[in-house]
């Protein structure tokens, strides 16, 4: 389980975060409408990668995170999985080494989405939000 939409994170070859965007906004094309946000965790768990979405050219990668993080340019990337299944296992404060693993953080939003027994799930104080983004470390 993972919260909807996340953020996404381009890192260095040594996992250093160098730059980040909080949401995208799709239009449909013929008619310019707002569609919605794209969801890059989502696009992600597809298979896809994020260079479909944005390239920056100091990151070697882009994966999501699915938190919204104020300083995220001050955290390493920790990858797992396999080329082209890769994912953010978790990201390590560069100064303090304190960990954000990814696995607690989904942890928390299925307990939190279960304790909402089929209601509507407030994540924010979990993973907050592009406008409200956690301050952390």
């Amino acid at each position: 389980m993972t919260a909807p939409v996340g953020m996404l994170l381009g890192y260095t070859a040594d996992g250093e975060v160098v730059a980040t965007l909080d949401y995208v906004v799709l239009h449909d094309e013929a008619t310019g409408e707002v569609i919605g946000l794209v969801d890059f965790l989502a696009h992600e768990q597809a298979g896809r990668e994020h260079a479909d979405i944005i390239r920056w050219s100091e990151a070697t990668g882009a994966k999501a995170w699915p938190e919204w993080l104020a300083r995220a340019h001050e955290y390493r990337v920790e990858l797992e999985g396999p080329p082209g299944k890769k994912r953010i296992k978790a990201l390590v404060h560069r100064k303090s080494g304190k960990r954000r693993e990814r696995k607690s953080i989904d942890a928390a939003i299925k307990r939190r989405v279960d304790e909402a027994s089929g209601g509507q799930a407030d994540l924010r104080s979990i993973v907050g939000g592009p406008d409200r983004p956690l301050v952390g470390d």
